[in-house]
């Protein structure tokens, strides 16, 4: 166990310190910066930006601010070399890269020591050579290589050095398991290689542990250590700030206006003005040849509101006689309720009905209403045109602009 905590060891990559995808805006405005690179093992060449600098690890080299690429390597060794992308700000900047082994073969074992020489053969012309030596022992056997399992599964089974890549880190099995997701404080497995892990946007009842990521008042954090309901901020040490939130963009253009609202209520009718007086009769014309050639006639273009046992909406006084009678109004409905409403002439008319619709439907809440009859009079008499709403739950009816007219029958051919 300790031989294989020690080849973990070997191949755990120290975490680089310095963020790979610092934005632009972090920079410091300054031409160079320091680089210095230091590996495990040492001794590593060191090129940028393809070029190589001719120095080996730990070394330092004056660089150009902004990103390069940076490779690390032990030539015609059993180390993999490491390619990464480095920005570089003004100011010192430190790059620490663990190589790891290639894991191709387990290194061979140490050569046994050789057998012992055989007896030299007598002397003679031609004497017999000796007996070959007997082989040495075994050297001990390599440390196991890495077994690569691509990502972490939670149905499958792991074995002791399978490795996975799992919320943005790669981790190593340290014990057989299953089910059993890797985490800095899971003994089943090590961590070889961490990564950011984006966790979204912060919220306090959630635990963070390092190298998560979040959002939070529109900037950009990563956690240092691990933490729960501590809100980042530029005064908190648990987080870094990767990104800070930019500024306001101009004002987009104003969206098209919505459509229009609904009509509100009808408002409740106003009460009803009092009657007119009835107008002076006109004087008589001249005779015609068949006699009489006026008419009694009144108007009135006051609204009056209808009740349920009727009102006078006009009149006329007319002298004794035989008249033909003929009287209009219209009627309006005020009530979003359809209604009837009928109206008769005082002279003993049939009774004339209509059916008002509600207001503001197409048609129909405002009609107008005609009534007709023939009387003769032994005296001066007023006639009186009535009308009322035949609807108790309807209470907005009205008459308008009403006209009565008295015609006497000795003016008719």
């Amino acid at each position: 166990m300790q031989t294989l905590m020690r080849g973990c060891k070997a191949i755990a990559v120290v975490a680089v310190l310095f963020l790979l995808a610092t934005p632009v805006a972090l920079r410091a405005d300054s031409s160079n910066g320091a680089l210095k690179v230091t590996s495990f093992p040492s001794g590593a060449s060191v090129s940028v930006d393809g070029v190589d600098t001719g120095k080996v690890t730990p070394m330092s080299v004056s660089v150009a601010v902004g990103a390069h690429t940076v490779m690390v390597s032990i030539p015609n060794s059993g180390w993999n070399s490491d390619t990464r992308t480095f920005v570089v700000v003004a100011g010192n900047n430190d790059l620490s890269v663990t190589l790891l082994p290639n894991l191709a073969a387990g290194p061979k074992g140490d050569p046994g020591p050789p057998g012992p020489a055989g007896p030299a053969g007598a002397t003679g012309a031609t004497g017999d050579p000796g007996a070959a030596g007997a082989p040495g022992p075994a050297g001990p056997q390599g440390p196991p290589g890495i077994n690569n399992q691509g990502s972490w599964h939670s149905a499958n089974a792991y074995n002791q050095n399978d490795a996975v890549f799992d919320a943005g880190s790669y981790w190593l099995a340290t014990a057989s398991n299953t089910g059993s997701e890797p985490s800095l404080t899971n003994t089943n497995w090590q961590s070889i290689a961490t990564g950011i892990n984006n966790r979204g946007a912060w919220q306090s009842a959630s635990t963070y542990n390092a190298s998560d990521a979040v959002t939070d008042g529109g900037s950009f954090w990563l956690a240092l250590v691990t933490n729960t309901n501590s809100e980042p901020s530029t005064s908190n040490f648990l987080w870094l700030l990767l990104a800070a939130q930019g500024a306001a963009g101009p004002a987009g253009l104003p969206g098209a206006p919505g459509a229009p609202g609904a009509d509100g209520p009808q408002g409740p009718a106003g009460p009803a003005g009092p009657t007119g007086p009835t107008g002076l009769a006109g004087p008589a014309g001249p005779p015609g040849a068949n006699g009489t050639s006026h008419a009694y006639m009144a108007r009135s273009t006051v609204a009056s509101m209808l009740t349920s046992s009727g009102i006078d909406v006009i009149s006329v006084t007319v002298p004794a006689g035989t008249y033909v009678i003929w009287g209009k109004t219209w009627l309006q409905n005020l009530d979003t309720l359809a209604g009837q409403a009928s109206c008769s002439l005082s002279s003993g008319s049939d009774i004339t009905r209509v059916s008002l619709l509600g207001t503001g439907s197409l048609g129909g809440d405002k009609m107008a209403l005609s009534v007709q009859d023939s009387a003769t009079f032994a005296q001066t008499t007023t006639i009186n045109l009535s009308c009322r709403h035949d609807d108790l739950t309807n209470r907005g009816l009205s008459a308008n602009d009403a006209v009565l007219t008295a015609l006497p029958v000795d003016a008719l051919n």
